[in-house]
């Protein structure tokens, strides 16, 4: 539901609920609900107040809390996920045409993977486009939030590849994640089954998004200073084709989506081949943040643009006291 519940502009009814029970830990979700009261539910015990409204903690195991508190004659009820799915699949028909980048492979690649793989993302710009979008049910997906950056996501992938060789092992990731963390490409036991795509613009494309603060506060200075533009080769077209071919990997690469389109069906091969491949796709950040403000802005209302401009009326007018004044108000359906 991220594409439903990131519109700038609209506001999904589907957002609002009175209870959500809260498991799991870290997340890379920004589009979240807006829940009247929320249970968090963990063995530790921890405050972990994400949404901002925790009435409870219930320190036990999930399957503990999910068992004590559902009726044995307990039928379950569809109603709001089926609405939710009908919403999704409402604005998955109505996607505009994207320009080339992450969010467009995406759309191009989620319900293509092989049955039964597994689908690697790294933070934070591969897994934001690759969560608007749902993936097959036999497919299972992973991100390595812990540190909440680039550190360590291949090497997780690559972890993943080792523990199940016999299962294809997919990761999508940006230049910056893949060069912080490509020493461990080099290990001498990677597996046939890494399919490893790199996202290349040459920058951290993140901190040149219309939406980062970065961008907004910085400009073109966010190059030098924050997104690293120009390091790694400067999207060179050899650097990472003579490495990976080096280390014995297939190496495939694309430029735009007539390219891409072509190496997709190699890339998403269902068998296990004899050698891990590793598809460098470069593109261009500009195009990166012109799709993520395309996607976020498919549909509008007018009720969420008059509580957008009252909440810029009132940061300017009354400052943060006055945005918090409207917080409950405008929270609501």
């Amino acid at each position: 539901m991220q594409i439903v519940f990131g519109q700038v502009n609209y506001s999904s009814p589907l957002k609002f609920v009175d209870l959500l029970i809260h498991i799991g830990e870290v997340t890379g979700d920004v589009y979240r609900m807006t829940p009247q009261q929320v249970w968090r539910v963990s063995e530790d015990g921890a405050l972990r107040d994400m949404f901002g409204c925790l009435t409870d903690v219930f320190m036990m195991p999930e399957q503990y809390f999910f068992k004590h508190y559902t009726p044995h004659n307990y039928l379950p009820i569809r109603d709001y996920l089926d609405d939710c799915q009908n919403e999704y699949n409402e604005f998955i028909s109505n996607i505009p045409e994207l320009p080339f980048g992450n969010i467009w492979m995406a759309q191009q690649v989620h319900d293509r993977l092989p049955i039964a793989s597994e689908l690697h993302m790294g933070i934070y710009n591969s897994l934001r486009s690759w969560n608007f979008f749902s993936l097959p049910k036999e497919v299972k997906a992973q991100c390595n939030v812990g540190g909440f950056g680039i550190d360590g996501g291949i090497s997780s992938m690559i972890g993943a590849s080792l523990a199940n060789p016999k299962r294809l092992i997919f990761g999508v990731f940006g230049d910056l994640a893949f060069f912080y963390d490509m020493n461990v490409l080099g290990n001498r036991h990677v597996g046939n089954n890494v399919r490893l795509m790199l996202i290349n613009n040459g920058c951290g494309a993140e901190f040149r998004l219309s939406v980062h603060l970065c961008e907004r506060n910085f400009g073109e200075e966010a190059n030098p200073f924050m997104a690293a533009a120009g390091h790694f080769g400067n999207k060179s077209p050899q650097l990472v084709k003579h490495y990976a071919e080096d280390l014995g990997y297939e190496y495939l690469t694309a430029s735009s989506k007539d390219e891409f389109e072509q190496m997709m069906n190699r890339f998403l091969t269902p068998e296990i081949t004899d050698r891990p491949m590793l598809f460098e796709v470069f593109t261009d950040k500009q195009n990166e943040s012109n799709a993520l403000e395309m996607l976020l802005n498919m549909k509008s209302d007018s009720g969420t643009v008059i509580k957008k401009n009252l909440r810029k009326v009132a940061g300017q007018v009354l400052g943060g006291k006055g945005v918090k004044a409207l917080k409950t108000i405008l929270n609501k359906p």
